[in-house]
């Protein structure tokens, strides 16, 4: 386990690599489900059309300098793109105060970009693209790599899970007739597993359940929706789990027992 820097020195440059992650992020979510490459491509203003220039894409700072409109044709700039910066921002730097290793800092950071992603598309588009997830099942495995080990114990975990939420949504359509549980989100509660060890993993669905009762209530009363993305709920709770999880369960087994 490679050691790093205390914390506090740690989590200003993790803050400022997050806003530069957050600016990719939301290029990454607009032009993957519109089929459009991220890596060819110069940003342009959606209401003009100009090719935006490097003092236009700073994060957060360009929107709050243009007060949120672009600097060529005045059109207003949808506050997506400072709000999705600031998250990752204080993600990374979560992470960086969180996380003791460099190999686990490293995952965590990326997989925060994935999920970022993931959760953006979701709230957007009301689904999870299989890209966005086979890459986060791929980091979930490098994460139990440098972990455990336990891949039986992850396969075991992963496909219970992946199964009852498959019922569950089968269970809710017969009752209702309309889509409870979607197959994005039964993957995505799927992979959690594959990256936590048992005990962390069960306070994961328990989290997401709560975290998704609340913001399905939120999206609803501001939405009026009879259906809400259940994602964000799942990637907030496997964020924290990664993050805290470990040291929240022997917490909690160390109350109950000792």
């Amino acid at each position: 386990m490679i050691d790093l820097p205390p914390p506090a020195v740690l989590a200003f440059p993790a803050a400022v690599v997050g806003l530069v992650m957050g600016s990719f992020v939301t290029a990454l979510s607009y032009r993957q489900p519109r089929a459009q490459s991220v890596a060819h491509g110069r940003s342009k203003c959606p209401a003009c059309g100009h090719t935006l220039n490097a003092v236009d894409l700073v994060p957060v700072v360009s929107w709050l300098a243009q007060k949120g409109a672009c600097r060529y044709c005045k059109a207003p700039i949808s506050w997506r793109y400072p709000a999705i910066e600031g998250a990752t921002m204080v993600l990374f730097a979560g992470g960086a105060v969180a996380v003791a290793d460099a190999t686990h800092l490293a995952l965590l950071s990326i997989m925060t970009v994935v999920m970022m992603a993931l959760a953006v598309v979701d709230i957007e588009q009301q689904r999870l693209p299989n890209s966005f997830l086979l890459a986060l099942l791929v980091l979930s495995l490098a994460w139990r790599w440098f972990g455990d080990h336990d891949f039986s114990t992850a396969a075991v975990t992963a496909v219970a899970v992946f199964a009852i939420g498959v019922m569950l949504n089968a269970g809710f359509r017969a009752a209702t007739g309309h889509a409870g549980l979607g197959m994005g989100d039964a993957k995505l509660l799927a992979i959690a597993p594959v990256a936590l060890p048992l005990g962390p993993a069960l306070m994961f669905l328990a989290a997401s359940g709560v975290l998704g009762l609340a913001w399905g209530l939120v999206w609803r009363r501001r939405f009026a929706a009879t259906v809400f993305p259940f994602g964000p709920a799942i990637l907030a709770s496997y964020w924290a789990s990664l993050a805290f999880g470990t040291r929240l369960f022997e917490g909690l087994v160390s109350r109950l027992t000792g």
